[in-house]
Order: structure tokens, then C-alpha cells, then sequence
């Protein structure tokens, strides 16, 4: 029998040998967090040998995130040492049940993204703006040759121009494939 709209459930889902699962989300729902922790949890209780990625952690603020996990700092602290607030605008009850799961399990959790200061001088000024010493905290590689890429991201630009005042669409891609790059990398190099 068809499921209703052919909506697949997370038990069709077939994991095979993938080293890297992506599970997007719509930041602010909830039942998207929900189902990011069910994928977690089947991996987990699989026997899978996992780790977590999370976006709204910055790489500077990993051992933050290390000793939270160990048990070494409360959770108040945990989010005051990796910047929580002040980096990523949405509820961290959204994440919490992952985070308290992941550390319950001794479960890795991985800050994948650049700082905010140097995204933020992106996106007003480009990379050209960047000192030397921010620069090497760039990825190793930044791909902004892609066409597809650059139309997606058009259309995402339009919408961040209307409520976040974005004036440059070329800073804002270069922002975008900053974050990305970053977040590649680092998941690269916690896999080798």
C-alpha cells in the first residue's frame, strides 16, 4: 500500500556505507529538530560509530562544546563559552534534546562553522577587506565558480536583502561559500 503522498518515514530510509548524513532543517521548527534526533537516535542504536555537526557552533569554540560534553562545565556555561547567543539567533530549546542525547551517549558534537566577525566583515566589506591573520582562518578552498550555486543562492540573497538589509549580492555569496566551505572542511578533517 502507498503511504499518503508517498511521504517516505525514517525506517525507509537506507542508510548503506555514507560517511556524511545531512539532515536540513527549518531553524525555528521544531519538529525538524525532532526528526534530526530520530535519524540520530537509529544510527546511534545501530551501532554506528557517529558525530554531530552543528552549524551555529563556531570552530574557536570547540572546546567549549568538548567540555560540556565530558561533563566538565555546566550547561550555562557551555553556552556562554561557545557563544551560543551571541552567534545564532534561534531558541536553544530548539537543540537542546539533541545536545542532552549526544552528551548522554558520549556522542561527539563538532562546531563546524567560521566566526561571525569575519562573516560579518564579508558581508559588508568581501574577503578583499579580511587582514592577513583573518585570512588564514579561511578554508583552504572557496568555490564561488559554480553557477547553480550562485543562482540558488540569488534567490536566498533576495530574501535576506528584504529583511536583513544585504546590499551586495557578491559579498553575500561570498559569505555564504565561506560558511559552507568551513563547515565542509572541518567535517572533513574531524572524518580523517
Amino acid at each position: 500500500a502507498l503511504k499518503p503522498n508517498n511521504i517516505a518515514t525514517l525506517n525507509d530510509i537506507k542508510l548503506n556505507d555514507s560517511r556524511i548524513i545531512y539532515v536540513g532543517e527549518q531553524h525555528d521548527k521544531f519538529a525538524h529538530h525532532l526528526n534530526q534526533l530520530r535519524v540520530i537516535k537509529k544510527l546511534h542504536e545501530a551501532g554506528y560509530k557517529i558525530a554531530v555537526g552543528m552549524e551555529m557552533f563556531q570552530v574557536p569554540y570547540q572546546k567549549a562544546l568538548d567540555d560540556y560534553m565530558a561533563g566538565l562545565i555546566s550547561e550555562r556555561r557551555f553556552l556562554k563559552e561557545s557563544g551560543y547567543f551571541s552567534n545564532w539567533r534561534f531558541d536553544y530549546n530548539l537543540y537542546k534534546p539533541i545536545i542532552d542525547y549526544l552528551k548522554s551517549n558520549g556522542i561527539p558534537l563538532i562546531a563546524l562553522n567560521l566566526e561571525k566577525e569575519i562573516t560579518g566583515k564579508v558581508a559588508r566589506e568581501g574577503i578583499h577587506s579580511l587582514t592577513a591573520e583573518e585570512k588564514q582562518r579561511l578554508p583552504s578552498e572557496i568555490d564561488l565558480s559554480n553557477e547553480q550555486y550562485r543562482e540558488v543562492l540569488y534567490q536566498v540573497f533576495l530574501i535576506h536583502q528584504k529583511h536583513q538589509g544585504h546590499q551586495d549580492f557578491e559579498y553575500f555569496l561570498q559569505t555564504q561559500a565561506l560558511w559552507d566551505e568551513t563547515m565542509a572542511q572541518t567535517a572533513d578533517k574531524f572524518l580523517v
